[in-house]
């Protein structure tokens, strides 16, 4: 058996010849992608037969077909090769090597073919094959080629090291392709980031897609115990995200506050705040659990009364930040605590399901929890229901099959 078949799983079944067939593209483990998650199942409830290509073998249920992306060849992976790779070959020719060739020729002959209706490419490491005209031929562009940029791609986020500098130009050149005429509609995660790239691309607006997940409409809010107010952070572990400033805060709340961080694997940063536990104050207020499973977050944080989600405004995607977590908050039915930022702060003040930190200081934010009481949290909590109907994947999902199908596809296929 051949190495592509190796990389492939294929679910027999008889299709209807009218059953439109998507291919969706994710360098990541999409079993374990939220997002990308949300889009297979958007696209399989509108009636589309979903193939993907991602790392690892394992994909959602609802997958027809299932190809595994290989590793990359071992020269490529040193030292060395990485200097060879980025300082010798020609941006078309490294983008091969690092990344088409580790495609399965199985599926590269079914986009040649033109196989597919609708392409769904994730972020930007895949962007420069819809370039490659031996795969993308007039028969392949004869479809949608849909680009989710997800957040925002800094052009500068590859400058701190020396890596950086040697593989920043190719970043570089990748990024360039989210211009390419060949994409006929494109999606981002919220407004704010979409104008960024319309204003430096001269393109239209991406269309804002929220991370939020299904909608939960018989979860309840739990009881609040005024003698033990349940704040949480749930998610990736990262000191960027406001943990110094929750620890700080924490240190001069009184005793009616615990303290939760739900945290997805990051040993450096689990070890770091463990070691910050050791020694703080309120130590015996403040634990450390494992993530719930993707598709049970709202039920697992159901017990919790407060989401903490306050991140500094240190860069784009922080300034202009939705995670996940602050719609699984209100699917949770959760409270809210947020900074002052363009994106969550309004739509907190709409509902009135939490309250805004107005500056960014552990300061405020202590002053801001401390004015939480059973009473007032309560009644947030009561307010998340309403986000909740009104912002998940359902509302969400509308969006991103109206950006695809409402995409018009000129008659030029350069």
């Amino acid at each position: 058996m051949g190495a592509d078949q190796n990389r492939v799983r294929v679910t027999p079944e008889v299709t209807d010849a009218k059953t439109r067939s998507a291919l969706v593209l994710s360098y990541s483990e999409i079993v374990s992608d939220p997002r990308v998650h949300r889009e297979i199942d958007w696209l399989v409830e509108d009636g589309w037969s979903v193939d993907t290509l991602g790392i690892g073998d394992r994909t959602a249920a609802a997958v027809r077909d299932h190809f595994e992306i290989a590793r990359p060849v071992s020269w490529t992976r040193g030292r060395v090769g990485m200097l060879l790779i980025h300082t010798l070959l020609p941006d078309r020719l490294r983008f091969k090597v690092l990344m088409s060739s580790r495609i399965p020729v199985a599926l590269r002959r079914r986009v040649r073919a033109g196989q597919y209706d609708l392409v769904v490419f994730n972020e930007l490491e895949f962007a420069p094959w819809i370039d490659e005209k031996r795969d993308f031929t007039i028969a392949a562009l004869r479809g949608l080629r849909h680009l989710d940029l997800h957040e925002y791609h800094n052009p500068d986020v590859r400058r701190k090291n020396f890596g950086g500098k040697v593989t920043g130009p190719h970043y570089r050149w990748g990024r360039a392709h989210i211009a390419s005429d060949r994409f006929t509609s494109r999606s981002v995660v919220n407004g704010p980031i979409g104008r960024l790239y319309a204003a430096e691309f001269g393109i239209d607006p991406p269309v804002q897609v929220r991370n939020a997940p299904p909608h939960e409409p018989d979860l309840v809010p739990s009881a609040v115990d005024g003698d033990d107010i349940r704040l949480l952070f749930h998610g990736l572990p990262s000191w960027s995200r406001g943990f110094k400033e929750i620890l700080a805060a924490l240190r001069e709340l009184p005793p009616r506050f615990s303290m939760t961080f739900m945290l997805t694997s990051n040993p450096p940063v689990h070890a770091m705040l463990r070691k910050e536990l050791e020694t703080h104050p309120a130590r015996e207020r403040i634990r450390i659990v494992p993530p719930a499973p993707m598709r049970e977050i709202a039920e697992c944080i159901n017990e919790y009364d407060v989401e903490i989600v306050f991140y500094k405004p240190t860069g784009i995607n922080l300034q202009y930040a939705m995670p996940n977590k602050f719609f699984e908050a209100a699917q949770g039915r959760l409270a809210l605590v947020v900074g002052e930022t363009e994106t969550m702060a309004p739509i907190v003040r709409k509902y009135g399901h939490g309250l805004v930190v107005p500056e960014f200081t552990w300061e405020s934010l202590r002053d801001t929890l401390d004015e939480l009481d059973a009473d007032s949290v309560s009644a947030m909590k009561a307010k998340s229901a309403a986000v909740a109907a009104d912002i998940n994947s359902a509302a969400e999902g509308r969006a991103f099959l109206a950006a695809i199908n409402g995409s018009r596809i000129s008659g030029d296929v350069r």
